[in-house]
């Protein structure tokens, strides 16, 4: 890594994870508590000014992350490992840091993500201890493993999906097709974990789909009903959204960090 050079500015990437159960979301919001309103202060003092923060993906209330990504700009040559010591030191417990480095002046966080994965974390069956509920949707039902998997395997490809979004305030237009690259459903612990990846996803995309999936795995809707959700978009019908507790961004990738 290139020594960091008095005046001249740098871009900065952070790689950080965040229980966002208390947060009104990522973005910044005048009177409400943001994890990027917390980190832009942290910034703020760290670089004695203002510093705009830009990430990856804009998480919403409750949504917690373990692998988002953000960028900055700043002159100030801070060292990447004194900037994540002096940012944890700042930050609540329920923000880290987890790295710091400097990055190519044209990197950005958001449009350069190639992928994001999401996992939703369900736990059935009665209901479990009361620190399970704060990560993961405690579902208080026993759910079918096997009709969850066959119901996430409609997925990969490219399909609208509108039937599992709402329409952005700030992006009204925007195209309801997405391309998913990955689905799968798997064990950790006691949760029923759903996992999915694509460049993009739309508003309330994945906790839509977690909650369809979940009402197929409980049987108050059919087999196949996702499929169908895709072919026929417009079609009306139940809308399921589950809550945000069990969603966590897992990972976003980059042409870097893949060798490319």
């Amino acid at each position: 890594m290139a020594p960091m050079d008095r005046g001249r500015t740098h871009r900065i990437r952070l790689d950080l994870a965040y229980d966002g159960t208390d947060f009104a979301g990522w973005q910044r919001q005048p009177d409400r508590h943001t994890v990027q309103g917390r980190i832009e202060a942290a910034l703020a003092r760290l670089y004695r000014g203002p510093v705009a923060l830009v990430a990856a993906g804009r998480t919403d209330a409750g949504v917690h992350a373990e692998g988002q990504v953000a960028h900055y700009d700043a002159a100030l040559p801070i060292p990447p490992d004194g900037v994540a010591r002096a940012l944890n030191r700042g930050l609540p417990p329920s923000i880290r840091i987890r790295a710091a480095a400097v990055a190519r002046p044209d990197f950005h966080a958001r449009y350069d993500a190639i992928s994001r994965t999401y996992r939703y974390h369900l736990v059935p069956g009665p209901p479990p201890s009361p620190l399970v509920s704060r990560f993961a949707w405690a579902t208080g039902r026993d759910l079918d493993r096997g009709a969850f998997e066959s119901e996430a395997a409609a997925l990969p490809g490219t399909h609208d999906f509108s039937a599992f979004s709402v329409a952005s305030d700030d992006e009204p237009s925007r195209s309801p097709i997405r391309t998913v690259t990955g689905a799968r459903v798997f064990r950790s612990d006691a949760a029923l974990v759903f996992e999915i990846t694509a460049q993009s996803f739309l508003r309330y995309m994945v906790r839509r789909i977690a909650g369809t999936l979940e009402a197929v795995a409980r049987g108050q809707l059919p087999a196949g009903c996702t499929a169908r959700m895709l072919r026929e978009p417009g079609l009306p019908g139940p809308r399921f959204r589950a809550p945000a507790t069990g969603l966590r961004l897992h990972a976003v990738g980059y042409p870097e960090d893949l060798g490319e």
